[in-house]
């Protein structure tokens, strides 16, 4: 590139910034210098820009909506005085609408979460205890608007983008088209996403409250289908809702939350490994020493284990921080309430004391302690898995781990890096069955080899009622290979192992 271009390229990138400040500076000088401390632009519209800024004395986040004088501002002031008017936990709060000679300034909750929409790609987080409480969460708000005085409120706008799940639980956004109950002469009327817009409001431009009901039964069928798990109670209070003729759906929300709340108990009564106790609950990973991979291991697992639609989540309870280093270096987690997730995996970082993250009920909890063996063997867990290496200078401290923990634990011996070979000496050794973790690069992706291994491990040592409810049908043990079609093949690979190994056994 010559030296004109190199200039040209800077000309024009000053020029560029110069802009922006310019820009900032304008809107600093009316309300960031004494008040607000300006960090970041995180949206923008086709006739406004959103701002997060830090309150300077309260030190709270908040959202500040720009909008340009020189475009019709009409409908974002209304949607403001419309939530001032609104006064609910899971609505965003307006604190002030200001103005100067060219910009209305909004300034509101700042709503930090994840969307509804964002979660649904990912089915094996959508449970149907999930379900149920997002629902019933969005109901309540629905409740709260068709019940205010004197003139109810419709939404008209609910859709899986709009709703938000937060630390605080949901968060119903946008009110652009929101509209007060028999309000006349209201274009908003005839807005809405076709999706989610009930018949006689696509053809009518009718609204009531029977509107937001159709939009949230739509929103119900889309979670059931997309999840992994089809409940039958609940697709059949969708199809009720979204029913094409409106006096065959329910007639206000109470109705719906009854037949929600019912469906509830026909869910705890359905036959599902997810709504049955699981043996399983607390699975305690860590290592004889440093650097045997107890956290590659652990988020493996967890990754698995959701991805066969076994909620669980990785707790991490060794003070490496390696969690949030892996968060830092990489861009594909999204943080919601605490935790962060990253396609099947869902994981905690250690925060210390005083930080409570509420973690779902019957999620299994895979809890990486490191190299703590003595506050491991405090913790109380259905499985205990001790992970030791295979190289020469860690078998020393193998041997120390086992013979310490194995008198008061039923632990699992895992042997890392694939070395089948230390394995069986592991197995002799210790006279007791050796797990061997494959090779593997990736621990937040799935594998056929860590597929087979997870699958013979939990098959073995999971317990009666999770073989049944979880791996009924598969077949993952490797002494047993070729069992459902070659008897043969069965009887040669036991006589192997007995003749190889006699009751000492490698996996």
């Amino acid at each position: 590139m010559s030296i004109s271009n190199n200039y040209a390229i800077k000309r024009i990138r000053d020029a560029f910034s110069e802009k922006l400040w310019k820009e900032r500076q304008k809107i600093q000088t009316f309300i960031w210098s004494d008040r607000y401390q300006f960090l970041s632009e995180i949206g923008r519209g086709s006739q406004s820009k959103i701002f997060l800024v830090r309150h300077r004395q309260l030190g709270e986040y908040r959202a500040v909506k720009c909008i340009s004088k020189n475009t019709d501002t009409s409908w974002q002031i209304r949607e403001a005085k419309l939530l001032n008017h609104l006064k609910h936990p899971r609505i965003p709060i307006v604190y002030d609408v200001e103005e100067d000679e060219n910009f209305y300034y909004i300034i509101e909750e700042y709503v930090e979460g994840e969307s509804l929409e964002a979660l649904m790609l990912q089915s094996s987080f959508l449970t149907q205890s999930f379900i149920y409480e997002t629902i019933w969460e969005i109901s309540e708000v629905l409740s709260y608007l068709h019940h205010i005085a004197p003139v109810p409120v419709i939404y008209q706008d609910l859709k899986a983008e709009h709703v938000i799940l937060g630390k605080k639980g949901v968060k119903l956004i946008d009110f652009g088209i929101a509209t007060y109950l028999n309000e006349t002469g209201c274009r908003f009327q005839n807005y809405g996403t076709p999706e989610y817009t009930a018949p006689e409001k696509r053809e009518l431009a009718k609204i009531n409250v029977g509107t937001d009901i159709y939009s949230l039964g739509k929103l119900l069928g889309q979670l059931v289908l997309a999840g992994n798990e089809k409940s039958l109670s609940l697709l059949c209070i969708s199809q009720k809702a979204t029913h094409p003729m409106e006096s065959q759906r329910y007639h206000s929300i109470e109705e719906f939350q009854k037949a929600l709340r019912r469906a509830k108990e026909n869910m705890q009564s359905e036959k599902n490994p997810v709504n049955q106790k699981h043996l399983l609950k607390t699975i305690i990973v860590a290592g004889s020493r440093p650097g045997t991979g107890v956290t590659h291991i652990a988020v493996s697992l967890t990754q698995y284990l959701n991805s066969h639609h076994v909620p669980a989540v990785y707790e991490e309870k060794n003070p490496s921080n390696d969690m949030r280093k892996t968060v830092k270096s990489g861009k594909h987690f999204a943080e919601c309430n605490g935790l962060y997730r990253r396609g099947d995996f869902l994981g905690l970082p250690l925060y210390g004391e005083g930080v409570e993250i509420s973690v779902k009920e019957e999620s299994v909890s895979v809890k990486d302690w490191g190299n703590n063996l003595e506050r491991a063997r405090e913790e109380k867990g259905d499985l205990f898995l001790l992970v030791a290496g295979s190289r020469e200078w860690e078998r020393d401290s193998a041997k120390t781990s086992v013979n310490s923990l194995s008198e008061e634990i039923d632990l699992i011996l895992i042997s890392n890096y694939g070395d089948k070979r230390q394995a069986r000496q592991y197995a002799k050794e210790f006279c007791k069955p050796v797990y061997c973790f494959p090779l593997d690069k990736d621990p937040f992706k799935a594998g056929k080899e860590k597929d087979r291994f997870f699958g013979m491990l939990l098959q073995r040592e999971g317990g009666d009622d999770y073989k049944r409810n979880t791996y009924k049908n598969r077949w993952h043990c490797r002494e047993h290979k070729g069992e459902r079609h070659n008897p043969f093949g069965r009887i040669f690979g036991k006589l192997r192992i007995i003749w190889t190994f006699g009751k000492k056994r490698i996996y």
